[in-house]
Parts: structure tokens; C-alpha cells; sequence
């Protein structure tokens, strides 16, 4: 074969050289393709407030802030990790925002960093493999294929700062010209900035790092209702189990209305169901440590919330029994100086991967209680379900307590039908229905040693396709009602209505109107019978309803 021949078919068959391009291309190319191809969700919501007369503005805004972005570690070789990192950000942010219909914020980043392997991989699909194989594949390729021209230091310097203070001006430039356009858009549409990508995850990093950082610089510990002391008395002591729920709306429990018989064994109990209660958060890692707080919904701050005592502090310095069993991702730091009770994983066979039913917190649960049995002392347990956790809610039910058929077995929830979605989570619900009839059974069956009592109340609630959203998670301020309606509701043995006087169509009234999670704290130190100037009688649902010694202090402090 001739020579020229050969040369000719190397020359066909070889790659294209890699194109030389400066890094200010790279940084404004790379700015385009975050701009356009991952902020689909935020150009739909813009294009919706008015057409391209709104858009124009808050897309040019954004693209010069994807600038500022990725030119912010365009230095040197750090530069293609940096943009790539920022693709990654920006591939799983668009992700979970179009598939569960989230909000990228710090609450929402918090959630996630504290959710633990088995949730995570809950979220994991092979679905997702088209997806991230375009939107992270492709842009690697481009960096990978593309090099950088050569330039002095001075030249790179000059050319950095060019671009940083170009784009500066520019996007200056755009907020003061329309600024009329700006303000009531943003201020009226606040959800705009946490669709913005990757601007949203950088910034609720920022946030959670500021709010760690604040919380790890607290200077000491804060005490609370240091004088709570328990009030001493004839007969049994009290026992107390506190379910705590998980992802469980109010409109969903058969008792509370709902359509579907989902609590069959609840509804032939004598209950104290307060109903529909709203929740301190949209999230587990909000939620479960305001509910333990002093702290109320309005002015809850989680490194105070973590840098104080607790209910479950306050109840064991005063003498109680604290134990707490716990089937989910963590207590969110309320447990961490009370017994942590595991026993009841040990020779359990129904678990897959970790993942155990909720129904296994009740194992050995009887004996631990008459172990920790320690003359009057009363005792205080709590169970924290995995309860509807999802998106794989057809996990958290036995196949016996599957009444409603078919379920979505997918998590990715938009791909299943709406009823199915439904009948796998109130599936879920039933499998509550039956850990909370069991352990009213329990507690029976104690009824001879202790004064016995149950509270049922969920931490939030959950979105099942309304609108286009799934899960939970969504800023409080534009959260819809599915999650943050949660339900509560008690039950107490003859015996400890005797003993204790309760008035309970008064204990239900007052929780009603009490009407949150921000009763929980006063309310529970009263149940556990301690008195204290910290409790606040308008949070307390037992105030005026026994005769209690603790009642009647609680009303002189009110006095």
C-alpha cells in the first residue's frame, strides 16, 4: 500500500485535535449551559410571571450570577475541577427538583446530609442513569476535550479580574434598571431564588455552614426549667410511650375523616384524638428537634434548640426514666444524653438491609420497661417510626396490612399513577394503625404496675403529587397543608384517668386549642407530673383538667 495512502486513512481515522480556547471562554460557555440547559424549572416559573418582558431581566440576572459562579476558582487546573463541580451540583439539584417537585434550600440540604444510607438509597434509581449520563457525561467530555491556551501569570491575573468586575457591573447595571421589575417579582415569588441553579445549593450551603458555625461557637450549654422537680404521691407511677411519627398527614387517618378505613383498630379504641395539629417543620431535621425544644415554631433556632436542654433532659434530671427507642435516620441530637435503647434490634428476622417494620420497637420493649421499673419512679419511652417515610412507601407495610392495591413500587414517584402512590402510603398508615393498637396492648397488660399512657403525633407531613410535588421538605412559608398538618392523639387506662382526675373532654379541648407541636414541651412535663415555673399554662393541654398538684401550680405561677 502506497505510503500516501496510508497517511491518508490515519488521518481519517484519527480524533480531531482538541480545540484551544481560552479560560474566559470556558467560564462564559460553561455559564450558558448552566443558565439554559439546568434551570428548567426557574425559565417556566419566570416565562409564567409575565413572558419575555419578565424574563429577559431575571434570566440575564441569573447567566451573570452563573458567571460570577464559574469564574469564582476558574484558576489554574483548579479551574475544569471547579466547573465540574458546579455541573454536578447543578445535575442533581434539576434532578430532584423535577422529580419530587423539592426546593433547593438549607433546610432541604440539612434533610439530606442527615438522612442515612438506607433513606438514601431509597432515592436511587437506574432510571436516573440517562439523565445524569447527558447532563454530566456530556459537559466532562467538553472540559476533558478542550485545553486551555497558554498565558503568563499577569495575563491570567488581568483577564480574572476583568471578567469578575465586568460581570459585576453588568449585573449591577441590570438590578438598578430593573429594579421595578426585581422587587415585586422577588418579593412576591420568593421560591425563585431557591429554583435558580447552582446559585440555590451554594447558597443553602452557606447557610447551613454559617448556622453550624454559630452552633459549634455557642459558648456553654443552656439549662432550662432548672426547678422542675417531680411531685410526690400515692399510687402507681406514670409510663408514658410517646410514638413518634414519621411523614404522616392528618387527612389521611380514617378517624380523622378520610375516606378509607385506615385506622380499622384505632377506631375501636377509646382515643383522645385532638385530630389535625400543625407541625413545627416540613423535615425530620427541623421538626423532631423543635418538638423536644422550649422553643415554639416561630422562633425556633436549631444550634439553640441543640445547645439546651431538652423535654427528655428536663424529664431525667427531675427523676424520670428516659429511654428511647429509635427505627429512623436518628433523633436529630434530643437522645443523646438519655438510654438509647437497641435491644429491640437483636434477633429480629424481618428485616432487609438494615430496614427493619416499625412493629419490632415493641420487642423486649415489655421487659425493659420492668427492668428500668425502680420503685415510684415514672418512665418515659419513645418509639420513632420509620413510619411513611419515602419515596418507597410500599417498604413501611407487612404484606397483611396491604389493603389498598395496587402500590407504586418505583421511587420515582411521577413515573407511578396517582392512586397507586395513595395506596401504598396509606398502606403505610395501617402498619401505625397496628403498632399503635399494639402498644395500647402493652401498656394494658402493665396497667398493674403503672399509671399507663400513650401519645401518637407525627413529626410532619407529606406531599403525594399535589401539584406536582412529592415528599416533604418545602420552605414552611409556602408549604402546603399536607405537610404541615400532622395528627396526635392519646390514650390513657381507666386506672390513670382515675388516679390522676383527668377531665378528659377538657384535656381535649385545650389541645385543640393549643393546636401545635409547640404543646408538646409544656404539656409532657405536666403529663409526667412535674411542676415548674417554666411551664406555660397556654401550651399546657392539662391545665384545669385534674386535680393534680402540678395544675394547681402552674395556675398560681399564671396568677
Amino acid at each position: 500500500m502506497p505510503a500516501n495512502t496510508v497517511l491518508a486513512i490515519k488521518h481519517t481515522l484519527s480524533f480531531p485535535k482538541r480545540p484551544a480556547v481560552s479560560r474566559g471562554f470556558s467560564t462564559l460557555a460553561m455559564a450558558v449551559l448552566l443558565t439554559l440547559a439546568y434551570n428548567q424549572i426557574f425559565v417556566r416559573s419566570v416565562w409564567s410571571l409575565g413572558g419575555w418582558s419578565q424574563a429577559w431581566p431575571l434570566l440575564s440576572l441569573l447567566f451573570l450570577v452563573n458567571v460570577l459562579l464559574c469564574q469564582l476558582l476558574s484558576i489554574g487546573k483548579i479551574q475544569k475541577i471547579w466547573l465540574f463541580a458546579l455541573v454536578i451540583i447543578a445535575a442533581a439539584s434539576q434532578y430532584f427538583m423535577q422529580q419530587y417537585g423539592v426546593l433547593i434550600n438549607k433546610g432541604m440540604l440539612q434533610n439530606a446530609l442527615e438522612t442515612d444510607n438506607h433513606e438514601a438509597m431509597g432515592l436511587l434509581n437506574i432510571a436516573m442513569l440517562p439523565y445524569f449520563s447527558y447532563y454530566l457525561l456530556l459537559p466532562g467530555a467538553f472540559l476533558l476535550w478542550t485545553k486551555h491556551r497558554p498565558q503568563s501569570l499577569k495575563r491570567g491575573v488581568l483577564h480574572y479580574l476583568a471578567i469578575m468586575m465586568v460581570s459585576t457591573l453588568l449585573a449591577t447595571v441590570l438590578v438598578v434598571s430593573q429594579y421595578q421589575n426585581f422587587a415585586p417579582a422577588l418579593r412576591e415569588h420568593r421560591d425563585l431564588k431557591h429554583q435558580a441553579v447552582p446559585f440555590n445549593a451554594i447558597n443553602a450551603a452557606i447557610g447551613l455552614l454559617k448556622s453550624n458555625t454559630a452552633q459549634s461557637n455557642t459558648i456553654e450549654f443552656q439549662h432550662y426549667a432548672e426547678d422542675a422537680r417531680l411531685i410526690t404521691g400515692v399510687g402507681k407511677p406514670q409510663l408514658v410511650i410517646m410514638v413518634l411519627g414519621e411523614t404522616v398527614r392528618a387527612d389521611h387517618l380514617g378517624i380523622n375523616g378520610y375516606h378509607r378505613n385506615t385506622t380499622p383498630k384505632l377506631a375501636q379504641r377509646k382515643l383522645l384524638n385532638v385530630g389535625a395539629i400543625s407541625s413545627c417543620g416540613t423535615a425530620t431535621a427541623v421538626s423532631v428537634p423543635c418538638m423536644f425544644s422550649y422553643l415554639n415554631q416561630q422562633n425556633y433556632n436549631d444550634g439553640l434548640a441543640k445547645n439546651s436542654d431538652n423535654l427528655l433532659d428536663v424529664l431525667q434530671r427531675s427523676g424520670v426514666t428516659v429511654i428511647w427507642r429509635d427505627n429512623n435516620s436518628g433523633c436529630k441530637g434530643m437522645c443523646d444524653r438519655v438510654t438509647q435503647d437497641k435491644s429491640f434490634t437483636t434477633e429480629a428476622t424481618d428485616c432487609n438491609d438494615g430496614e427493619c417494620p416499625d412493629s419490632n420497637l415493641l420487642n423486649h420493649l415489655k421487659d425493659t420497661i420492668l427492668k428500668a421499673k425502680s420503685g415510684a419512679k415514672p418512665i418515659f419511652i419513645v418509639l420513632h417510626q420509620q413510619g411513611n417515610h419515602g419515596p418507597e412507601y410500599y417498604k413501611r407495610s407487612l404484606d397483611n396490612q396491604k389493603l389498598f392495591l395496587p402500590e407504586c413500587k418505583n421511587n420515582l414517584l411521577n413515573q407511578c399513577l396517582p392512586e397507586h402512590i395513595i395506596n401504598a402510603y396509606d398502606n403505610a398508615i395501617v402498619a401505625t394503625d397496628e403498632l399503635l393498637n399494639n402498644t395500647i396492648n402493652l401498656l394494658e397488660d402493665l396497667s398493674t404496675d403503672f399509671n399507663t399512657s400513650m401519645l401518637y403525633v407525627s413529626d410532619h407531613g407529606e406531599s403525594l403529587g399535589e401539584n406536582g410535588v412529592y415528599l416533604h421538605g418545602l420552605p414552611y412559608w409556602m408549604a402546603p397543608e399536607s405537610q404541615t398538618r400532622v395528627p396526635m392523639l392519646m390514650w390513657f387506662s381507666p386506672q390513670t384517668i382515675e388516679q390522676n382526675t383527668f377531665n378528659t373532654n377538657c384535656i381535649l379541648q385545650n389541645a385543640k386549642q393549643a393546636g401545635s407541636h409547640d404543646m408538646l414541651f409544656d404539656s409532657l412535663l405536666s403529663w409526667m407530673q412535674l411542676e415548674s415555673t417554666a411551664i406555660r399554662p397556654e401550651q399546657d393541654m392539662f391545665r384545669g383538667c385534674s386535680s393534680m398538684a402540678s395544675d394547681i401550680s402552674s395556675n398560681k405561677t399564671a396568677a
